[in-house]
């Protein structure tokens, strides 16, 4: 699979009430966090989509190519179905705005374990038994059922993926396909707290790497 093959999506329409503000636009080494996520993810795609859910026109303003929900209010399943619509590759790379810390040998190892195990529809990492949906590797085969879940209000992450097959992997498969410091590289934010932790750990990342 080269990089023409691939679409990239970053899903950066949620409300972000935690933060207080957009997590997307908070500041990180003189650029704002969606720039971080959108360079590391740059090279491994042919084109990059943001569902940018109600802040669309804040980013459409910046030069992103961006889409709005078909099923507004309806969480992170809306903004991966909407993105996905707009999709002229198979295979798409999703990651949340909120995991500047990704690097782009991330997005490439997914997409070695997604040629791996392409029988599959999703990939998506396993750490520690937690779950990493919003940093994963979709084919466009699961918008029927997307649909559904949607229609019907069905919007839990982890039940969609239970539908669709998913298939996990692991920190080690991960390792295997080039991915190192794999837990640092999916932390993401949701509260000011986390955002200054996101900080710290940013500079420790990059001399290691």
């Amino acid at each position: 699979m080269n990089t023409r093959e691939w679409t990239g999506i970053i899903l950066a329409g949620g409300l972000s009430s935690r933060m207080g503000t957009n997590k997307a636009m908070l500041e990180l080494d003189g650029s704002v966090v969606l720039q971080h996520v959108t360079e590391a993810m740059r090279p491994a795609v042919s084109r990059i989509i943001v569902a940018g859910g109600p802040n669309v026109t804040t980013y459409s303003d910046m030069g992103y190519d961006c889409v709005q929900d078909h099923y507004p209010g309806k969480g992170p399943l809306a903004g991966i179905h909407a993105a996905l619509k707009a999709s002229d590759t198979d295979w798409n790379l999703v990651c949340a705005c909120d995991m500047p810390l990704l690097q782009t040998s991330f997005l490439d190892g997914l997409k070695k374990l997604a040629e791996i195990n392409d029988t599959y529809s999703a990939i998506v990492p396993r750490v520690d038994g937690h779950v990493h949906p919003l940093a994963g590797a979709y084919h466009k085969r699961v918008l029927p059922n997307l649909e559904q879940q949607l229609n019907h209000d069905h919007l839990r992450v982890m039940r969609w993926l239970e539908e669709i097959g998913c298939c996990y992997v692991e920190v080690e498969e991960l390792e295997r396909a080039g991915v190192h410091h794999a837990v640092m590289q999916m932390s993401n934010m949701n509260t000011p707290e986390e955002y200054e932790r996101i900080r710290n750990q940013d500079s420790g990342l990059d001399s290691d790497l």
